[in-house]
């Protein structure tokens, strides 16, 4: 568990520890030291009739007697330095007594002089000394009362593997953290928690310090993949990382956190604290309020599909029923003996426009399904990547998959379109790609989504390790109620076909050369999009896309 060496300064005490009772002990023996050395001084000083300019070595004497420390310090060394300069003085008088050569008065006044800088210089050193105690006494104390969670980790063995691997030839560390699960992991064990404070504890379900986790691993599940940034983030010596990770308590109920700390060029990365925010409740009401949603607008879905019934039921009773009259009449025309031609034409007629009304009440349907109309906007795709990321984790987590964005470009990637359709399409692509792996062993279970610019186009890859799109299927798996799972609708990618061909990009499938499916979207940017909303706009269209 939490070795209590790791909370000790330098000193070997436990901060905010006080001296131990055998410390205070041993003050009286320097004391007793410096005041023998003292009387020495001034006894060669005094009595010896040649000028041996012994005056300097009461410095020692003032070193000695306040190196003891404790709460008095300030008064110690002025104490012991108007000692010693009394001695000094005392032990001139009683050598020029005796017939003091003139240089001793010389010798005298350097002296002093030594002395009064060893004086000056030890005050400021009290003084620095104390105001670092003041600050380490402040830090701790909101340290430990804060109510945010902070814990303090050790990136240093972090910082020397990835030394490691760039000595090795690497150049590329965020793909190389993609590509090798395992050294994030080995990196999540190497690092250390080197301090906690009480609202971390309280959070962690631990009593005290001693019992907390002493790796970020004892806490940190391996499915989760924020970590896998931090190490990205580490190497590029970010000057704030934020990021959202799932710990697991002691008592084993599950917890979303976001965590920041800084890792600039300036910061020791040996005891960097983070500040913890327990945001569980924020994304469990977040996930309740989406599932309400869903509720609404199935329950609207089921009265628009209610309502359209009822529209059509009441629209074609009309047309039915002229066509069932004519062609009745038609009949009856021609069953005449002779038949009459003329009439049967005129009821033909009759029919033929019946079927056109029938026809003009299914467009008048059929734009029913297309009132719904979306609000365009600029997006930024790598922003609703990660905010659809955040959102998928817990359920990532719950199957025992990890999610990893992996950006080929620097380019910030802009599409117009609608916000809440295109992270609807992510969602529905994300959740596939987890339900695919349920036959994946769990350390394999990794989603990747790739975000780079092909042309004018922005590319967006959903890329599983599961067994795979089967080749010998030939339907359209974008096609609505299409699903290879026993209890699916097959919906979700008939969905999302359709809002990515509202905002005229495209969406295809593939395998993956690694093993997996790989679903690929590609969205028109925004300069692209906007010419195309502007000659719409030309014939009279409005700024808005019906789905």
């Amino acid at each position: 568990m939490f070795s209590q060496a790791i909370l000790r300064g330098p000193s070997g005490r436990m901060r905010g520890e006080a001296p131990s009772p055998s410390a205070a002990g041993r003050l009286p023996g320097v004391w007793i030291f410096a005041a023998g050395l003292a009387a020495a001084i001034f006894s060669l000083d005094a009595f010896t009739r040649d000028d041996l300019a012994v005056a300097s070595l009461y410095v020692l004497v003032l070193l000695i007697g306040t190196s003891a420390g404790g709460p008095h310090r300030r008064t110690s060394i002025l104490v012991w330095s108007a000692v010693c300069a009394a001695l000094a003085v005392l032990g001139y008088s009683i050598f020029r007594s005796y017939g003091a050569p003139p240089l001793a008065l010389a010798h005298l006044g350097i002296g002093l002089t030594v002395l009064l800088v060893a004086t000056i210089l030890l005050l400021r050193n009290h003084s620095a000394k104390s105001s670092v105690e003041r600050s380490d006494r402040r830090y701790r104390i909101v340290f430990d009362t804060l109510a945010i969670a902070i814990w303090e980790h050790d990136f240093t063995p972090i910082v020397a593997a990835l030394q490691r691997l760039r000595d090795g030839g690497v150049t590329d560390i965020r793909r190389y953290v993609a590509e090798h699960p395992e050294f994030v992991i080995e990196m999540r064990r190497s690092v250390r928690i080197t301090d906690v404070n009480a609202t971390a504890l309280t959070m962690m379900g631990v009593t005290n310090k001693d019992d907390f986790f002493s790796h970020l691993s004892g806490f940190l599940p391996e499915t989760d993949d924020s970590f896998a940034e931090c190490i990205v983030a580490i190497d590029e010596r970010r000057a704030l990382f934020q990021t959202e990770a799932i710990v697991m308590p002691l008592n084993g109920e599950a917890r979303q956190i976001i965590v920041a700390f800084g890792l600039g060029p300036d910061a020791s990365l040996d005891r960097v604290p983070g500040s913890i925010l327990d945001v569980s409740h924020r994304r469990a009401l977040e996930t309740q309020i989406l599932r309400t949603r869903e509720e609404l607008a199935e329950s609207q879905r089921t009265s628009a599909v209610a309502a359209m019934s009822a529209s059509i039921a009441h629209e074609l009773n009309q047309p039915m029923s002229a066509i069932q009259s004519y062609a009745d009449a038609a009949n009856r025309w021609l069953s005449r003996n002779p038949p009459n031609l003329m009439e049967a034409k005129e009821a033909l007629a009759g029919l033929t426009m019946g079927v056109q009304h029938a026809r003009t009440v299914m467009q008048r349907v059929r734009a029913l399904v297309g009132q719904a109309r979306i609000e365009l906007c600029d997006i930024e795709l790598d922003g609703l990547i990660a905010t659809t990321v955040a959102l998928m984790r817990r359920e990532a987590a719950e199957h025992g998959a990890r999610l990893i964005i992996l950006p080929e470009t620097d380019d910030t990637l802009t599409v117009r379109g609608d916000r809440i359709l295109l992270k609807q399409v992510l969602i529905n692509l994300i959740t596939n790609a987890i339900q695919a792996m349920v036959n994946t062993p769990p350390e394999r279970r990794i989603v990747t989504l790739t975000l780079d610019r092909k042309g004018d186009q922005a590319y967006i890859a959903v890329t599983d390790s599961g067994p795979g799109w089967d080749v010998s299927e030939s339907g359209n798996v974008f096609g609505s109620f299409y699903t290879t799972k026993r209890n699916g609708m097959g919906l979700g990618l008939s969905i999302a076909k359709m809002a990515v061909d509202r905002h005229e990009g495209a969406i295809t499938r593939r395998n993956s050369e690694e093993g997996g499916a790989v679903v690929e979207v590609m969205l028109p940017l925004s300069v692209d999009l906007d010419v195309g909303i502007a000659d719409r706009r030309s014939d009279g269209a409005q700024e808005s896309v019906a789905v």
